[in-house]
């Protein structure tokens, strides 16, 4: 019995279920754990980023919820192989196609609307009048640098206020090597890049740095009070680890 099986007190059907992820044949899939109140029952999907959202009814437990990805790791296996053959995360695009990361998801970059002045996001697309033919992913990542800055601060200030943190200050920032960062005056700084990775695992970063705040360390304190905060942390950083270089 694995630490997991004893941790949760289950036994579950398929040694590939794990704290961190489900493996499908060499790929590791991250779950995702969601709440909803109104949900009566359990409910798996897998998203185009190949990330496992798995939404827990009220009532419910994670212990129950790992069971019930393990008696759906068949369905599961055959939504995987769906998703591989459209090449969706493989960049597996025409030659005249440019795409992004956003949110997790490679998305084309689109000039169409000609009455836009603006760049959107719409249907999975980039789209602006005036995109650049010679640099369209440029165009691209300023737009995205300013979703960042009109987005990120009023998520981690939410998340601030729902956990109890008081950051003096949260930036916006180009960081080249970090997710984020905290400084010792209670500064938060992202990368704007965080609007590019799956919702899941901006916030595992955001509340990271948060706790932060309290624990300046990575000591043990450090990761049992984050443990608390975001449980899906595991899976985040097992997405940045095997992501990270689709999106820098």
């Amino acid at each position: 019995m694995d630490f997991l099986t004893s941790l949760l007190n289950i036994s579950p059907t398929d040694d590939r279920v794990s704290q961190s992820g489900v493996l499908i044949g060499q790929t590791k899939l991250p779950l995702d754990f969601v709440r909803n109140k109104r949900a009566k029952r359990y409910i798996v999907r897998v998203l185009p980023e190949l990330t496992l959202r798995v939404t827990i009814p009220r009532g419910g437990s994670r212990r129950e919820a790992f069971r019930f990805v393990s008696e759906n790791i068949q369905w599961i296996e055959k939504q995987v192989h769906s998703l591989r053959l459209q090449d969706a995360l493989n960049g597996t695009t025409s030659s005249s196609e440019v795409t992004v990361f956003y949110q997790g998801r490679l998305i084309p970059i689109e000039s169409i609307d000609t009455n836009s002045s603006c760049l959107m996001i719409k249907d999975d697309s980039i789209t602006n009048s005036t995109l650049p033919k010679e640099s369209p992913k440029g165009f691209a990542d300023q737009y995205l640098h300013w979703l960042a800055k009109n987005t990120l601060p009023e998520i981690t200030k939410r998340l601030a206020k729902r956990y109890g943190f008081s950051p003096a200050r949260i930036s916006i920032r180009n960081q080249k090597t970090r997710w984020g960062s905290c400084s010792n005056s209670g500064t938060i700084s992202l990368n704007w890049r965080l609007v590019q990775v799956p919702a899941y695992v901006r916030d595992y970063v955001i509340l990271h740095e948060l706790t932060h705040l309290e624990h300046l360390d990575h000591s043990t304190k450090f990761w049992d009070r984050l443990a608390k905060l975001c449980p899906n942390y595991r899976s985040a950083e097992s997405w940045l680890k095997t992501n990270s270089h689709r999106v820098r």
